[in-house]
């Protein structure tokens, strides 16, 4: 199968990123794979690949819902969404509802934005 143009670009982009991220380890083998790509010039004066912080961020996480220490459900939510959300999400999954429903509710812990765990 035939890769369009946008495509070979992101594959050759990945294969040299992977060679300079290899050249500390094994510097005379990537030097001949970069040269092979079509590259003159040295390995060795070849910039870091730079990254995005923005990348590196979550868009969403998951978090894993218990009743009284029992792990229930999961539901992922937006990574922005603070500890007061990420409660009336879990109380609103209707798994576990099942568990609370014509129950009084205790205490609600939410942990570091990963674990919600109710006590009824």
């Amino acid at each position: 199968r035939k890769l369009d143009q946008n495509a070979w670009a992101v594959v050759r982009g990945a294969v040299e990123a992977t060679v300079i991220l290899l050249s500390p380890v094994v510097p005379h083998i990537t030097e001949e794979l970069w040269h092979g790509l079509g590259h003159q010039e040295s390995l060795a004066n070849i910039p870091w690949p730079s990254y995005s912080e923005k990348a590196l961020e979550e868009e969403k996480r998951l978090i894993v819902l218990q009743v009284n220490g029992k792990v229930r459900s999961r539901i992922e939510v937006p990574a922005s969404f603070n500890e007061g959300e990420i409660e009336r999400a879990a109380l609103a999954d209707e798994r576990v509802q099942k568990y609370v429903r014509d129950k009084e509710i205790k205490k609600v812990y939410v942990v570091k934005k990963k674990l919600v765990n109710v006590v009824v």
